[in-house]
């Protein structure tokens, strides 16, 4: 039975050679390393950038001449996508939770749903999966990087969340900083942009009133979305460490039937005892991580939470972007016990309530589509 390999895109992304071997016929957002013994200018930065190490941006269709100083040259052709449609008939599922492996990766129940295959250079500069700074700004900080002030963070449909809080205290300045998640990376507006994990954000003054206030903290409200690359002051240094790419996940028939993204009702799984668990362990994820965030997003994920696959965001998107979701045809649902946390009388026991995991796509603007594991309850019809 054919398998469909789920893969975390690093450094390079495949090109396509034409019949003059001086064309690179690429996508938006697809990254290609040309040889390193020179140094290429782009003639229309817009379109195709390099950067350093050589490595080649496409963002945005059109054409651009790459020309070196040695009078190499490539014409680079950057096309819209044009993605395969995977049928989920050839997909490995099981009726169950059934434990197996395709490709070095650990499923359960689905091939779409697996641990993210990751690489030895993912492990060498990175901490839980964020990038470690070679010169931190404070030595108990070694994950924060510096970004320029008002730093735009964006969605994953390039919609504007707000701007980088600068709550880092460096010496007497407090500065603007973010994480980075390791091999995530998107091209928005023509940007190259970076996802960032976790980073304060004084809001959008559109958004400000949609924000519970006792989520903010001083000003500043805790998310993650994607920051542009341009605006990271040693930029150089994270080129070397980032990874440049993203998880991706096959494209799968859609049905016709779309779900609203709100962001569900994070309140329904609180107790008096904290906020139920959505492992049996405890120590691991909850409900609201796959609702509303306190940003006001919800995020795409890469896998089912609650099977130790870690449920890593794969995108976030803001509730008020009047988005939609629509289901994968074939592909299984997963409907995710929780537990009582600790401290309750039945700390650990599964409750009455369950979470369901939806695979499928979310279709920005301007972008190809974003498949994906979404909270059924975070959905509305």
């Amino acid at each position: 039975m054919p398998h469909r390999t789920l893969i975390l895109l690093l450094l390079l992304a495949p090109a396509t050679l034409a019949a003059d071997p001086t064309t690179l016929t690429l996508a938006p957002g697809d990254i290609h390393r040309l040889p390193a013994n020179t140094h290429y200018e782009s003639s229309v930065p817009r379109t195709a950038q390099v950067l350093k190490g050589n490595i080649l941006i496409a963002l945005q269709p059109g054409t651009a001449r790459l020309t070196a100083k040695d009078s190499t040259e490539y014409l680079i052709a950057i096309e819209p996508h044009h993605l395969p449609t995977v049928d989920p008939a050839t997909l490995q599922q099981f009726p169950d939770n059934h434990r197996f492996e395709v490709d070095g990766r650990t499923c359960y129940g689905s091939e779409l749903n697996g641990q993210r295959a990751s690489d030895p250079a993912e492990r060498q500069f990175t901490r839980s999966n964020r990038v470690i700074n070679p010169k931190p700004l404070r030595p108990d900080k070694p994950l924060e990087w510096e970004v320029r002030p008002n730093t735009p963070v964006l969605d994953g449909a390039g919609v504007p969340i707000g701007v980088v809080a600068a709550h880092l205290k460096v010496d007497n300045r407090n500065v603007p900083t973010s994480k980075f998640n390791f091999g995530m990376s998107k091209v928005l507006a023509g940007r190259l942009c970076l996802y960032a994990f976790s980073v304060p954000v004084e809001p959008a003054p559109d958004l400000r009133n949609s924000i519970d206030p006792r989520e903010l903290k001083d000003g500043a409200v805790g998310t993650s979305a994607w920051l542009p690359l341009d605006q990271v002051v040693d930029q150089d240094a994270l080129i070397d460490r980032i990874g440049l790419g993203k998880p991706t996940l096959p494209r799968l028939p859609l049905e016709d039937h779309r779900y609203r993204i709100t962001g569900g009702d994070p309140p329904a799984y609180e107790t008096p005892h904290g906020e139920l668990a959505i492992v049996k362990a405890l120590n691991g994820p909850v409900p609201s991580h796959y609702l509303r965030r306190p940003s006001g997003t919800v995020n795409l994920l890469y896998s089912v939470p609650g099977f130790g696959l870690g449920g890593q965001s794969l995108d976030s998107f803001l509730t008020s972007n009047n988005l939609t979701f629509r289901p994968a045809k074939g592909a299984k649902q997963f409907v995710q016990p929780t537990y009582f946390p600790k401290g309750h009388p039945q700390a650990g026991q599964v409750t009455p309530k369950t979470m369901t995991f939806l695979y499928g796509a979310i279709e920005p603007k301007d972008q190809p589509p974003i498949y994906g594991w979404i909270a059924r309850e975070s959905l509305a019809d």
